[in-house]
């Protein structure tokens, strides 16, 4: 922080300020011995307006004569200066006043900070090292905090915060809520990340009306600088709350989607091609009854030869198609198996639950695999019965 030359100036002439009053103005009423240096910082407060534009000349305690401060030169050293400096003045983002509660009145000056300040009550000029300085540059940034989650501002100075019941807070507070460093780093990393982001909003409402509830209105911007780290620390802990939940929902809804998913492509592997060969069983039925007794080599004989070469064809075409379903469904245990084993591995709370969900589309798997067997099977008995009849059908002439 560059120190600016008027606050400069001002700490100068106010510590060479012999005899220094209050006046009922609000200046302070003093005289200094000239000299170069001194005469250089009186005429920089001058043309910052921060004292008369004239001085009272004294020598041997007499009055000798008044003269502008901009004609005041070297010829002048040998003679005492009555000026009169501001008590409070403001300007620029530079700051005069008695002191730091003085300058914390004002919430304006919170929430835009004041670049360097000098307080007459303690002959204090503000640096970058001073820890009430660093806390109060921060301050703007707990407000703006505090107005991403506040109601829609209808003054300078109260925002409302909402959450199960309404709390107001005031941006005042007071010197000794600067005492204890604090950061606001983690706080504004977190609220800078688009994830969760209503939720945190919602987090940072709770939170707040949680840590401030039991304070009154003027003391919780107060109490909350004075404790921001406890605040954080209690915040970050509902966030990693939240998070760990959310992940466990979002893990469960994964695999329990997954569950439904794969017991319906299961199903599927039966159900389609079922579709497709349900007619043709009852062609085969049908195809007995145009079975009828004729010698060989006669025109009936010739028809029973065809329907049995139909059904051997129907035959193999159903086998080959439920036959060729049991690699889909090795394809898809295979599939699921690995999914649901490597989310049991990284979710060791949710392991036996995915396991049991694992557990059920298998028994689904097993039970299609034996629906597919069975009806080759009964596919084959069926094929036979017709062989058979055909067998009987042939009469010898």
């Amino acid at each position: 922080m560059a120190t600016n030359d008027a606050l400069t100036a001002y700490a100068a002439i106010f510590k060479l300020l012999r005899n220094r009053t209050l006046t009922d103005d609000d200046e302070f009423r003093g005289t200094i011995s000239l000299n170069s240096e001194a005469l250089n910082s009186l005429k920089t407060l001058q043309q910052s307006q921060l004292c008369n534009s004239s001085a009272d000349l004294y020598k041997s305690g007499r009055r000798v004569t008044s003269v502008p401060i901009e004609n005041i030169d070297s010829s002048h050293f040998d003679y005492d200066c009555l000026v009169f400096i501001s008590s409070n003045w403001e300007r620029g983002g530079l700051y005069v006043g008695r002191n730091w509660d003085s300058l914390l009145k004002s919430p304006a000056r919170i929430l835009n900070p004041i670049k360097q300040a000098f307080f007459t009550e303690t002959s204090e000029l503000t640096s970058e090292d001073n820890i009430y300085f660093q806390n109060y540059l921060k301050l703007s940034n707990v407000c703006k905090l505090i107005d991403k989650v506040a109601l829609p501002s209808t003054g300078s100075n109260t925002r409302t915060i909402v959450f199960e019941r309404d709390i107001n807070i005031s941006y005042t507070l007071k010197q000794s809520d600067l005492e204890h460093t604090f950061s606001t780093e983690a706080l504004d990393r977190l609220l800078q990340e688009d994830i969760h982001h209503e939720a945190k909003t919602a987090l940072v409402r709770e939170a707040l009306v949680k840590f401030l509830r039991d304070k009154g209105t003027n003391k919780r911007f107060g109490y909350l600088i004075s404790h921001f780290n406890a605040f954080t620390s209690d915040l970050m802990l509902s966030y990693q709350s939240y998070v760990e939940q959310y992940t466990f929902d979002k893990v469960r809804k994964e695999y329990q989607e997954k569950q439904t998913e794969y017991i319906q492509k299961i199903n599927e592997t039966y159900s389609d091609i079922g579709a497709k060969v349900l007619a043709i069983p009852a062609g085969l039925w049908l195809a007995v009854f145009k079975l009828e007794e004729a010698p060989i080599a006669s025109f009936g004989f010739m028809k029973n030869l065809i329907i049995l070469v139909l059904c051997v064809l129907c035959m193999f075409y159903v086998v080959f198609h439920f036959s060729g379903q049991f690699s889909v469904l090795q394809s898809l245990k295979t599939e699921y198996s690995s999914l649901f084993d490597r989310l049991a591995a990284e979710h060791d709370d949710e392991s036996e639950q995915i396991q049991t969900s694992k557990g059920c589309i298998d028994s689904h798997a097993c039970w299609a695999w034996w629906k597919l067997a069975l009806s080759n099977l009964a596919t084959i008995v069926v094929f036979v019965m017709v062989l058979t009849l055909s067998w009987f059908s042939v009469t010898v002439s």
